[in-house]
């Protein structure tokens, strides 16, 4: 049987064993064939994938040399390099090839929502893909890949937390916060992860801690879905505990309770000395004071 690894470092396995692939150019060939598993592949586009801009002295030539050693190494385990019409073909299953079965997964796990799809597709991830080899193309491509696993480790976030999996998601989303310290979908993960669990306060502080990221390294502020989910959690807004039953400390009316959520927040705010901060607070609180004042002071329906 054999295995084509393409996320992480570029290898074959045989039967357990992993197969000697040649220096990396070789690799390099190898990986373009392999992304279009099943597909001719023009000596032309090969070249330009392969070289870029910068193709060698003699470039099908030394194409050719790269080819005929591969088809070598690779008919050792049965696979087969054809050539087809100015081009070449690499005639195999693409589910022998890690990416095409990472990209079969999550399409049906996206039709189907079904977690155990998500979490087959996540494991074969080794790390970056192609992370031996450097071309433009394949640049692109891992790009792409890199785009793709971020969506599905995303997905698979959002079916754990609506699984009422909060308290177990910290840790990994923390991590996922970590590789992807701008991206504001995480962060707004890990701060709902941790409201649900019971710990407001270092929910807040991510929050906090993603303005200061954003405002350091793009220049910017939290945009409106992470702004939003902030005053939700000032608001303490019941819809983000699903199944929760609203009741208010002391008897406390609801725009009394919400009020002294945003002083809270409002005090720590001035504590940090984070000015910015606190007229996020001040904004949300005089628009909560007056949408509750004005609901409270309807007359029953």
């Amino acid at each position: 049987m054999v295995d084509f690894r393409l996320l992480g470092p570029v290898e074959l396995w045989h039967d357990g064993q992993r197969v000697e692939l040649g220096h990396a150019r070789q690799r390099c060939v190898l990986a373009v064939l392999l992304v279009e598993a099943g597909q001719v592949v023009p000596a032309a586009t090969l070249l330009d994938r392969v070289w870029g801009h910068e193709p060698p002295d003699g470039g099908l030539s030394v194409l050719y040399a790269y080819v005929t050693r591969l088809r070598k190494v690779l008919a050792r385990v049965g696979v087969a390099v054809t050539r087809r019409s100015r081009g070449y073909l690499l005639d195999i299953d693409p589910e022998t090839v890690d990416l095409h079965r990472f990209q079969r997964l999550i399409g049906t796990a996206d039709a189907t929502a079904e977690r155990p799809l998500l979490d087959a597709a996540l494991e074969l991830w080794r790390g970056t893909p192609f992370a031996d080899l450097t071309s433009p193309w394949l640049g692109k491509v891992r790009e792409a890949l890199l785009d793709q696993r971020l969506s599905a480790l995303l997905d698979r976030n959002e079916m754990g937390l609506r699984a009422g999996q909060a308290a177990e998601l910290v840790t990994s989303l923390r991590e996922l916060v970590a590789e992807y310290p701008t991206d504001e979908r995480p962060v707004g993960q890990l701060m709902l992860a941790l409201y649900r669990s019971g710990r407001s306060a270092e929910a807040f502080e991510q929050y906090h801690f993603a303005r200061r990221r954003l405002a350091s390294r793009c220049g910017s502020e939290p945009g409106p879905y992470l702004r939003d989910l902030h005053h939700r959690m000032l608001r303490d807004d019941p819809t983000l505990m699903p199944g929760r039953t609203v009741t208010f400390p002391n008897g406390r009316t609801a725009l009394e309770y919400t009020i002294g959520r945003y002083r809270q927040a409002l005090a720590i705010a001035r504590e940090l000395g984070d000015r910015q901060l606190e007229d996020s607070v001040l904004h949300g609180l005089v628009q909560t004071r007056q949408a509750l004042a004005e609901r409270e002071r309807r007359p029953p329906q």
